[in-house]
């Protein structure tokens, strides 16, 4: 089988290692698809994730300094236990299935949080059927999927409200048709015209460009003075989060989705004091404690697989490489966003 190494920011290689073992209750997938996140994964591969120098703490639910040996060091390899960080969107067909394993065959086409790698052994609980008629290279955007239900349960829209979703990567893209589908009218905003582009398509009822136009003042302008009803940030941008500040209407709530990198300049003595602004965030692998009694993973995971084939995504999914090419494939996301929304894998 072949595995992505990570050597060290910005340096990935392919490495061919035996095959793995799977024990009674595990499958054996061949992998067609990974999804390269734009996000977390681009964070981790520029060298920003603070894993290599602090550790979290569970109990506390702080990152602490650590020189303990467990912290993230070079290489990493993806098929090392544990593992997450070398991708976690893989779509692929059951080739083997252990003794114990009843509710999946050989022949399902899955969808699992897997790895960059050419072969990936799961527990049966933790692959997913896809649905019928969706592409199995869209179906790599199924975790983005779940974080941004997640945040839609956060952001608690109300029908008609208006909602400005800073940030039009794969993220903000199925944002835009979830706040639709909840029954918002959706400004989306984004400086790469792509991505405004596709938004459109998706049903976005204004596209804006911040780099010529003043969102806050143009939102304002479009809504009585009033402001938007609700920002989603999901652009992984200071530069977006003070616009979000500047354009959300006061005593209301910014919606962080997105995982910022470590250095940060925000705003805080203008809109944000004077305007009485909130911001919340929205994370993934926490729901809010009011409904999380009704919001379990399962049912989540349930709904999200329903929405899947009502997204359009072949605007979404925009570029694909060979699984050889990883090292070309991450370099044109992280220099060239203007040309990309979500990058792919394929394996041949």
């Amino acid at each position: 089988m072949k595995i992505s190494v990570y050597e060290g920011p910005k340096k990935l290689v392919v490495r061919e290692v035996p095959d793995m073992e799977i024990r009674p209750d595990e499958v054996r997938i061949k992998t067609l698809y990974t999804g390269i996140s734009h996000g977390t994964e681009m964070n981790i591969y520029r060298g920003y994730a603070p894993f290599f120098s602090k550790k979290y703490d569970p109990d506390t639910r702080l990152f602490v300094k650590s020189e303990e040996e467990h912290l993230w060091t070079y290489p990493i390899r993806s098929c090392d236990p544990g593992v997450w960080y070398l991708g976690y969107s893989a779509v692929g067909e059951i080739i083997e299935v252990g003794s114990e394993v009843k509710h999946v065959s050989c022949g399902d086409i899955v969808y699992t949080d897997g790895p960059h790698q050419s072969q990936i052994i799961k527990k049966e609980d933790q692959v997913f059927k896809l649905p019928d008629g969706v592409d199995p290279k869209h179906a790599v955007v199924f975790t983005n999927l779940m974080t941004c239900f997640n945040g839609i349960l956060d952001a608690r829209i109300k029908l008609g409200d208006v909602v400005v979703v800073m940030g039009l990567g794969v993220i903000g893209q199925i944002t835009v048709q979830l706040a639709i589908m909840s029954g918002a009218r959706v400004i989306a905003v984004d400086t790469i015209e792509k991505r405004r582009k596709a938004a459109l398509e998706n049903g976005a009822e204004v596209v804006l460009d911040p780099a010529v136009t003043d969102v806050a003042q143009r939102v304002r302008e479009m809504t009585d003075n009033r402001g938007a009803d609700l920002v989603i940030d999901v652009s992984g941008s200071y530069h977006a989060l003070n616009e979000a500040i500047r354009t959300i209407a006061p005593e209301q709530t910014i919606l962080a989705l997105s995982w910022y990198p470590n250095e940060a300049r925000l705003i805080l003595s203008e809109e944000f004091h004077h305007n009485r602004v909130t911001i919340k965030c929205s994370q993934t692998n926490y729901t809010a404690p009011e409904f999380a009694h009704l919001w379990k993973l399962e049912r989540k995971r349930e709904q999200c697989m329903r929405l899947l084939p009502k997204l359009k995504l072949d605007n979404v999914v925009t570029n694909v490489f060979p699984f050889e090419h990883i090292n070309e494939a991450f370099a044109m996301v992280d220099q060239r966003p203007q040309d990309v929304i979500q990058c792919v894998l394929e394996y041949k």
